[in-house]
């Protein structure tokens, strides 16, 4: 009470220097009369460096105010100069103060939490039993900031501690654990709760406020009284040993050993997970074995931390490998003394294909390998060693009362091989042969002594009638075939003039109707006159050598798929071929485009066989007299056949100077016609017969001649019948340094060429026609420096000739 008097006078004094501004103490000042607007900051800084010095938070100061006579407005008036005041200063330096109103601090920067780091991980790591439970995507023990604490939870430096007074009496508190462990209860003074678990404070508390808090005694209590926490700090904890990332780590208050290890990678490959030492005060509080948890899901070892606290990961003292059919494999730890049947409890135990009867255990001698064939009934006797591998082989692939029956039963499988049982009684099992079961020759594959395979072979008909029966024995593999798995597959097959041609399944009493109605019928371009058969020689045929491969037979039938007497009664045998043939006189429709300047241009029907270019154009009304007739195309398209074109890619792929890619299988190709010549004289030999796809085109007359390739300035000219090729070129700068000029040619408007003739007076050029285009070629490039050294060669070689024979003839 002395020292809360003292704290009350001092508050009074900060009051009275901040009213009077004067450096003097002089505890008579009324902090009733304070104007707290008219404070300074200076002032207000110095009221909150005495509140610091003396440890007292903003509601404890506040409510010494209130004790001293100041009104609520002036309180009000306070908190929030003294919140201005340390926003503005960022809480006026020192920020680990007593001071620790919630409301004030609410965005105070707290300490950042630590956050795991990635690390590389050896593979050697990875396979050790426990590295997955802290290193996966998953799972994770990641500390968790926000949960309830428990009422173990025990409290440290800096936790905050709520306190609500409820009931006859109201009033609450937000104190903070001050650095001498105790919170400061106004009215009531210091309680030491620190290290002490949250229930048991809880309970201190609770105590202590009885007395000012007259209503919380006896047996019908009128006040009430509820504790909790509010903010927690953080602990720092080390973590070191035989870690992945070992360092200091920030946590929440309520983290355990397993958040910080989380944190650290869990134990490198050196680490042990049984042994994790639990440090504080420089004492071993707690030895965490984490098997305990990931095998059996115990915590109790997992206690929370406290700031400053010491994880210790020690190496590993056993290590054991464990593979084979187990349901966990890897790399395990033991302690001493744990035996194999406890690395069998860690592992999972037997996957359903183990072999459970012994184990194989290789041993680590110092020196030499040992190996140990472990029985069942040794589990729990041997014991573990560093370093040994434990391998649990498979079952064998072995029955020891299966057969099984394939074929032409009803249920075909596997069925169990009772004693004495017979082949009669497992084809009843299997319900018995089907109506198409082969009769006379049955196999029974039976393995041997030495697993050699014996066949036994049984006449089905004589089990089924008692004549025969066969003893089964184990892996016993019964064969009964089908008729039809007997002899090739029976068929007969239509080609031709059907809609839907191809191999269709033989039956009994088939006829040539009814293969053509399965078919889908007849086009309309089937000749349905003349059918044909052919039909492949029988067995005896086929005794002797013979020029005869079939047998031919032609009947003729309508529409209707009706024949005449002969053909209705002929039957189809299995591997006939019917053939259905194209009507002699049809031909697909064909069409011709004829466009350009005709008075009907578009496309026509090929109406003959022998229907010409001139018979088109005088279908399509004639010639208009806009057009050019001596540059008048024709177009024709070109589909090769299948085997056309699959010849032309192949040859294209091995020719260096062919591109495949441009290998197509319909092509067009430019016909030079002489239209002025057909028109003249149709049905003369320029006058081609139209085929399917002709494409003949008819251009307006034209003005320009075109001059092209190795000119100044290749471009385009007005036609004029006096000039020749020559002036064409000239007038387009003439020839190029590398033209080669006598190779001049003339490409005209319909499709054909003209070259440059040489005479004893001189080139003579093509002559030149509207539209035509004038080509000059180019000279390759010559390397001179190679031409050179060629004819260097030469000469010395001739020169060494020359000397060898002088030197012969003398």
């Amino acid at each position: 009470m002395i020292r809360l008097f003292r704290k009350t006078l001092l508050l009074g004094l900060v009051f009275a220097f901040a009213a009077l501004g004067a450096e003097a103490q002089n505890t008579n000042v009324n902090p009733a009369t304070v104007n707290v607007n008219a404070l300074s900051d200076k002032q207000i800084e110095r009221i909150i460096s005495e509140m610091e010095k003396n440890g007292m938070s903003l509601e404890e100061a506040m409510t010494l105010a209130r004790a001293r006579g100041a009104s609520q407005m002036q309180i009000d008036q306070m908190t929030q100069r003294i919140r201005e005041y340390k926003m503005k200063n960022q809480f006026g330096g020192n920020r680990n103060n007593a001071l620790r109103d919630s409301s004030l601090f609410a965005d105070e920067q707290t300490e950042e939490l630590s956050m795991k780091k990635e690390f590389e991980a050896t593979e050697k790591n990875k396979k050790i039993f426990g590295f997955h439970f802290f290193n996966s995507e998953n799972l994770s023990f990641a500390p968790n900031v926000n949960v309830p604490v428990s009422d173990s939870y025990a409290l440290g430096i800096g936790d905050e501690v709520n306190i609500a007074v409820y009931g006859a009496s109201q009033q609450s508190y937000k104190l903070v654990v001050q650095k001498n462990g105790a919170i400061i209860i106004p009215d009531l003074g210091p309680i030491n709760v620190y290290g002490m678990s949250f229930a048991k404070a809880s309970e201190k508390i609770k105590s202590r406020l009885i007395a000012i808090y007259n209503g919380m005694k006896g047996n019908q209590p009128n006040t009430f009284a509820d504790v909790s926490l509010g903010v927690l700090k953080g602990v720092k904890v080390n973590v070191i040993g035989e870690v992945n990332l070992p360092g200091t780590y920030a946590l929440p208050a309520t983290a355990s050993v397993f958040n910080a290890l989380y944190l650290a990678g869990g134990p490198n490959e050196n680490g042990s997970f049984r042994v994790i030492d639990l440090i504080r005060d420089g004492k071993i509080i707690n030895s965490v074995d984490v098997y305990e948890y990931l095998i059996d899901g115990k915590t109790q070892n997992n206690v929370q931390l406290r700031d400053q606290d010491v994880i210790m990961v020690r190496p590993y003292v056993n290590r054991i490998k464990v593979a084979g059919e187990f349901k966990r494999t890897g790399l395990f730890e033991a302690k001493d003394g744990e035996l194999v049947a406890d690395i069998l409890r860690y592992a999972g135990g037997f996957t359903d294909k183990a072999y459970t009867h012994a184990l194989d255990l290789y041993r680590n001698n110092t020196r030499t390998l040992s190996f140990v064939d472990v029985a069942a009934d040794q589990y729990k006797e041997i014991e573990l060693m560093n370093g040994d591998s434990i391998k649990a082989g498979a079952i064998t692939e072995r029955f020891e009362n299966r057969i099984s029956i394939a074929g032409a039963v009803y249920r075909p499988g596997d069925y169990q091989l009772l004693e004495g049982m017979k082949l009669s009684e497992l084809i009843a099992k299997a319900e018995g042969l089907k109506e198409e079961a082969f009769m006379e020759r049955g196999v029974i594959t039976r393995k041997q002594k030495d697993l050699s395979l014996e066949a036994i072979s049984f006449s089905p008909r004589e089990v089924l009638n008692g004549k025969a029966d066969v003893l089964l024995q184990r892996e016993d593999r019964i064969q009964i075939s089908s008729i039809f798995d007997l002899r090739e597959a029976r068929t007969v097959e239509i080609v031709g003039e059907v809609q839907f041609p191809g191999t269709y399944a033989w039956a009994e009493k088939m006829k040539i109707a009814d293969l053509i109605f399965q078919a889908g019928g007849f086009l309309e371009n089937a000749e349905v006159s003349s059918v044909e058969v052919s039909r492949v020689l029988d067995y005896n045929e086929t005794q002797e050598l013979t020029k005869s491969l079939l047998h031919t037979y032609q009947y003729g039938l309508d529409r209707n798929l009706k024949l005449d007497a002969e053909g209705e009664a002929f039957i189809l045998n299995a591997f006939d071929k019917v053939y259905i043939r194209r009507a002699p006189g049809y031909r697909p429709q064909g069409t011709a485009s004829v466009q350009g300047e005709v008075k009907y241009a578009g496309e026509y029907g090929i109406t003959r066989k022998d229907e010409k270019i001139s018979d088109v154009i005088r279908r399509a009304g004639g010639l208009t007299p806009e057009a050019y007739v001596k540059g008048a195309s024709l177009r024709r398209r070109i589909e090769l056949s299948d085997a056309e074109y699959q010849a032309k890619l192949a040859i294209a792929m091995q020719d260096t100077t062919m591109n495949a890619k441009a290998v197509e299988k319909v092509q067009y190709q430019i016909v030079g016609i002489d239209l002025p010549k057909i028109m003249k004289k149709p049905g003369c030999v320029e006058d081609l017969q139209i085929l399917d796809g002709d494409q003949l085109m008819v251009p307006s007359k034209l003005q320009t001649v075109m001059v092209s390739g190795s000119v100044l300035n290749p471009v385009a000219h007005t036609f004029t019948d006096k000039k020749k090729a020559k002036k064409y070129i000239m007038a387009s700068g003439g020839f190029a340094q590398r033209a080669k000029k006598g190779k001049v040619y003339v490409l005209y408007a319909n499709g054909t060429t003209a070259a440059t003739k040489g005479g004893l007076f001189g080139r003579r050029f093509p002559r030149i026609e509207p539209g035509c285009e004038i080509i000059v070629p180019e000279k390759p490039e010559v390397d001179k420096a190679a031409n050179a050294s060629k004819w260097l060669a030469f000469t010395s070689t001739l020169a060494s000739l020359i000397t060898a024979i002088a030197v012969a003839t003398r």
